[in-house]
């Protein structure tokens, strides 16, 4: 789960991965008297998916600030995760003219069902406030969450809910669990996202959002300095693991 959260503004984990890709991951080990105890941080991390490259390294920021970035000094960390919930399938996609399963009448279905067992995590999608935590016979348990002027996400059907009204989240941050409360057929995350109070694909607008936060140039210099070691660690390791696997 780490290394999706690595690339978790980049790749969807459950559903872009191909057969035929591969992945490449560098990271600590903990070791106490000899004995390992565990793995530490990723260092860095390479994955092919569909024959496209992403690369992203750890890097540590003047001001202490931990990331990761790819070699050219573009945050892995968009403003959005492409999904709030580890899901095992989408149910039901974004669709304004939708047969809705339980009414048998056409309604549309402003966002995406992502089907989970109960109990599973459900997280921020992005960096925000919440401003709506409740619950009717409708949507069950939900969240709204304000991210800045213009999103809104919402998560709906939750059997539980991890944070309040007004309170700040995270993205990433655990903020409830899937459930089938409300008017539903199956336990399942539905999934929100508002661009100015408008309904939008959540599975589409993304790509359209502005792009991730870069290096700047000023910080370039150190940047580069400090991935060089770790980036010629992980390709040499791909190096050998490719003479020894012919």
């Amino acid at each position: 789960m780490e290394l999706a959260n690595v690339f978790g503004g980049v790749i969807d984990f459950i559903l872009d991965p191909r057969k035929g890709d591969s992945f490449t991951v560098l990271y600590e080990e903990q070791y106490l008297d000899g004995e390992k105890i565990g793995n530490g941080n990723i260092l860095s991390a390479q994955f092919v998916n569909r024959g496209e490259i992403y690369t992203a390294v750890r890097y540590v920021d003047p001001k202490g600030k931990t990331g990761y970035y790819s070699p050219e000094g573009v945050s892995m960390r968009k403003a959005f995760l492409r999904s709030p919930v580890d899901f095992t399938r989408i149910s039901s996609s974004f669709n304004l003219s939708r047969k809705h399963p339980v009414l048998n009448t056409i309604k549309a279905h402003r966002g995406i069902d992502y089907a989970a067992p109960t109990g599973t995590p459900v997280v921020s999608a992005g960096d925000g406030r919440v401003i709506r935590s409740g619950y009717n016979s409708l949507n069950g348990n939900y969240l709204f969450i304000q991210h800045g002027q213009q999103y809104t996400t919402k998560y709906l059907h939750l059997s539980k809910r991890h944070v309040k009204q007004g309170q700040k989240v995270s993205q990433g941050q655990l903020i409830g669990r899937v459930g089938a409360t409300g008017r539903v057929t199956g336990a399942h995350l539905h999934y929100e996202f508002l661009v100015n109070g408008v309904h939008r694909n959540p599975r589409t607008i993304l790509d359209k959002l502005p792009k991730a936060k870069a290096i700047s140039k000023s910080e370039m210099p150190a940047f580069k300095q400090a991935i060089a070691p770790v980036l010629a660690q992980l390709s040499a390791h791909q190096e050998w693991f490719a003479y020894n696997n012919p």
